[in-house]
């Protein structure tokens, strides 16, 4: 029940939740299912002593971007280039804050990442979902005819896109920037799983002033409860985030754990590809399943239809937890996403799928 100062265009406004369950296999989120390595937490353990927690921390988090930049390896892009937030939520946040005025449109597919319309409805802008078609993938035509009939300030996109696994060819995405710029409209690209494709586009900043890269620590880096994003762009746009972003929003603690996993990244980097082994044994196992409409993915995580009704109930009772979406939209009845796990975990999934399912 909301306040009675709360805003009226708020009043309907509900936000995004999840349901935590102790001592299940958490396949519902897409975390890592790796702890860092112990010599990662011993590294972290020691610099911590030498914190000082009673002073504030550096508001330009100046060291991790210029640490970020080395790891990104652009040429002629430094920490200029780079806004560090309280995870890439928070700096789509600011670039809800930064950009769109009230009566500016936001474009983003129907079938994405779930805060475009949570943000959009906070900041107070009109937002257009568009339609994916019978593969769960944006047509590009689509998003140009949209660029022209609602002449929108945002179009956002994931690459590869949460919660399908698909994603938008180079090309595609190109012309798509490339129409976005002759109408003066900002491209969100949010990469938060780009490791798992070994694809990032973050090159594009150099050759386009209307594109935002949003990454993350969360996924590959095995950091989801420490809320660590970055956006990478032009000096200019950096400079409108650095500008609306409140001044001390990220910690001194995550500041340092940012750069030693950086440090860290070719012990950390690899495991990466574990997972990939394992997503696509999860893919062929599901496809095997009858009642089961399974999607090819490019994350760390499955997308999947299943005509069981009582899944959800049933993989709880095996102690399971994955994603069930709630039916907002015709695309998302009886639909899953399964995040990627650790091999046993993996196969404790299939094991129940198997035992429900015949």
């Amino acid at each position: 029940m909301s306040s009675r100062f709360l805003r009226k265009d708020l009043n309907s406004f509900s936000p995004y939740s999840v349901t935590y369950y102790p001592d299940f296999i958490k396949l519902d989120a897409n975390e890592s299912p790796f702890e860092l390595p112990d010599e990662v937490k011993e590294e972290i353990k020691s610099q911590f002593s030498k914190l000082s927690l009673r002073i504030y921390p550096d508001p330009s988090v100046l060291e991790l971007r210029k640490s970020i930049a080395s790891f990104l390896d652009i040429e002629g892009l430094t920490e200029e280039n780079i806004a560090v937030g309280n995870g890439s939520d928070e700096l789509l946040q600011y670039i809800f804050i930064a950009f769109p005025d009230r009566e500016d449109t936001v474009l983003y597919p129907n079938l994405s990442f779930e805060m475009f319309p949570v943000l959009s409805q906070i900041a107070g802008v009109k937002d257009i979902s568009l339609e994916v078609n019978d593969s769960l993938e944006l047509e590009t035509q689509s998003v140009i005819d949209a660029f022209y009939q609602y002449k929108p300030r945002l179009f956002l996109i994931c690459r590869p896109n949460n919660p399908t696994g698909w994603a938008i060819s180079r090309e595609e995405l190109l012309k798509i920037v490339e129409e976005a710029k002759r109408n003066d409209i900002l491209v969100v690209i949010d990469e938060a799983y780009s490791e798992f494709m070994k694809e990032s586009l973050s090159y594009l900043i150099k050759e386009y002033d209307n594109i935002i890269i949003l990454r993350t620590f969360s996924k590959a880096f095995s950091l989801a409860g420490l809320r660590l994003g970055y956006a990478i762009s032009n000096r200019e746009i950096i400079n409108d985030l650095m500008a609306v972003k409140l001044p001390y929003n990220v910690d001194i603690f995550s500041q340092m754990v940012g750069r030693i996993v950086l440090k860290y990244k070719d012990m950390i980097l690899p495991r990466v590809e574990e997972i990939i082994k394992e997503r696509d044994r999860l893919y062929e196992s599901l496809s095997r399943l009858s009642g089961v409409r399974v999607f090819p993915s490019n994350a760390n995580f499955l997308f999947f239809y299943c005509e069981d009704e009582s899944l959800m109930d049933r993989l709880l009772s095996y102690k399971i937890k994955i994603r069930r979406f709630e039916p907002r939209h015709p695309l998302l009845k009886n639909a899953y996403r399964i995040t990627v796990g650790r091999r046993e975990e993996n196969d404790r999934f299939i094991s129940a799928m198997e035992e429900i399912l015949t």
